[in-house]
């Protein structure tokens, strides 16, 4: 057997043992099972042909480098990235958050706001939202996920941020700003994120579209109209926990949701607070204190592209991710949006579609919304199942491939996808061999139950 017949052999034995043994550090029995049969079956053939053509070894190897080279070839080639999110800035209308399900809950029968709300604005949705609030809160006894032990981690923890909500609006800047370049503030304001715990910052500049045009999240500002002045976004994300999200759609990805919105929350309120003390005015948008939609900037500045289930997929966790804006005048450099193929994948696979228990993602084309053209997940059938089991949910989360954790085998797959349409489809039927195309259930961590 020629010396190189036998590298080649185990060179390819152990590229797949590698992700065989990385499949079941990720729990993924399913992916490992089938690449050690695969190990099996390869290394039998190879060292058995080996053994039976001696002379034709060498031969052998050098089609068998060949054939992969070609195939890396063809998978790296840039071509078939369709045109990226369509978005016409002469029609993009300010979406106004009373609209959102979480206002809509919070109004209560009798009430200014509810009167106002039904009869001025959204008459047709008061029966079905009646419905939802008559539902037990998310983490509330007698929905069907209650648990007296396990429901009430998420609960305390929006519970914490409920008590720093206010700090998003830091107080106005005094004292002369330094002299510093917008290249030197978007360094330290990017290296800054990332120390604090942040996957990835990125600045746009900040468009009407990006603010909502009416507050409506709580009463006490309930229609306020909203105007955020300040010039640049920067939006910035953190990781859930891989783990966690793929107990979906049981309590631990609420409790992990709950989690990094905590965790966001106090970066960027750190962030603003930095900005404040340089001398220029800044405002964090932080879960239940948002004034801009932090999907729409997340997109602009390049983050992530929008996905079929309406939340940003990012290049290297997907959208496992939780985010949240810092607004501000300090003088930045602004990012681009990306185009990594998101919506070419999204167009064959419908994974999240398929596997949304409430049938809330849009399954079909795209739609013209708001100036946007973009699949349109229905919120208020989302949020009603939301009510109904306790939890986010954060099934289209656990299922979509691009929520794969960020490993060297999927970072090498990402490569490829990112910018090759066949690669796309080779990896959308390569998720569906190894890893199923139904969620499979994690069980809790330990300490959870």
């Amino acid at each position: 057997m020629h010396w190189f017949y036998f590298a080649t052999g185990l060179i390819y034995s152990f590229g797949i043992l590698g992700f065989a043994i990385t499949s079941f550090a990720e729990v993924e029995r399913r992916a490992g099972g089938l690449a050690l049969l695969v190990t099996l079956v390869f290394s039998v053939s190879w060292f058995g042909i080996g053994m039976l053509l001696p002379a034709a070894t060498a031969g052998l190897a050098i089609a068998a480098w060949a054939t992969i080279l070609l195939l890396i070839v063809i998978l790296a080639i840039p071509v078939g990235n369709p045109a990226p999110l369509e978005i016409n800035p002469t029609k993009t209308e300010r979406f106004d958050e009373r609209n959102i399900m979480f206002g809509r809950a919070e109004l209560k029968p009798g009430t200014t706001q509810y009167e106002t709300y039904y009869r001025d604005l959204n008459a047709g949705m008061q029966e079905a939202d009646d419905h939802i609030r008559a539902m037990p809160e998310l983490g509330a006894p007698g929905s069907l996920y209650y648990n007296e032990l396990d429901s009430p981690y998420m609960v305390s923890i929006f519970e914490f941020i409920e008590k720093f909500r206010h700090l998003a609006d830091t107080e106005a800047p005094s004292g002369e700003p330094p002299k510093i370049t917008p290249v030197e503030t978007t360094r330290r304001l990017k290296g800054f994120a990332r120390y604090l715990g942040a996957l990835d910052a990125r600045v746009t500049r900040l468009r009407p579209y990006h603010v909502y045009s009416h507050a409506g999240r709580h009463l006490h500002n309930w229609g306020q109209e909203l105007s955020v002045t300040h010039k640049y976004a920067l939006v910035f994300s953190v990781e859930m926990h891989p783990r966690m999200v793929h107990t979906a759609p049981l309590l631990p990805p609420a409790t992990e949701s709950a989690a990094e919105y905590m965790r966001a929350a106090n970066i960027a309120i750190c962030l603003a607070n930095y900005i404040k003390n340089l001398g220029y005015p800044a405002r964090a948008h932080i879960d239940g204190n948002y004034h801009v939609l932090t999907t729409a900037i997340a997109h602009d500045a390049g983050l992530g592209e929008l996905g079929r289930l309406g939340l940003i997929i990012t290049p290297s966790h997907g959208p496992r991710v939780r985010t949240a804006v810092v607004t501000t005048d300090i003088p930045l450099i602004e990012d681009q949006p990306i185009n990594i193929g998101v919506q070419h994948f999204c167009e064959i696979c419908k994974k999240c579609a398929d596997n949304c228990p409430s049938q809330s993602i849009e399954i079909g084309n795209k739609k013209p919304v708001r100036g946007v053209n973009k699949w349109q997940s229905r919120m208020e059938s989302c949020y009603q199942y939301w009510r109904r089991v306790g939890t986010d949910c954060s099934l289209c989360l656990a299922v979509c491939p691009y929520s794969k954790p960020d490993t060297f085998y999927h970072r090498i797959l990402r490569f490829f996808i990112n910018r090759n349409a066949l690669a796309r489809r080779v990896a959308f039927h390569m998720d569906d061999l190894l890893y199923g195309r139904k969620p499979r259930h994690f069980d809790k961590p330990g300490w959870f139950s």
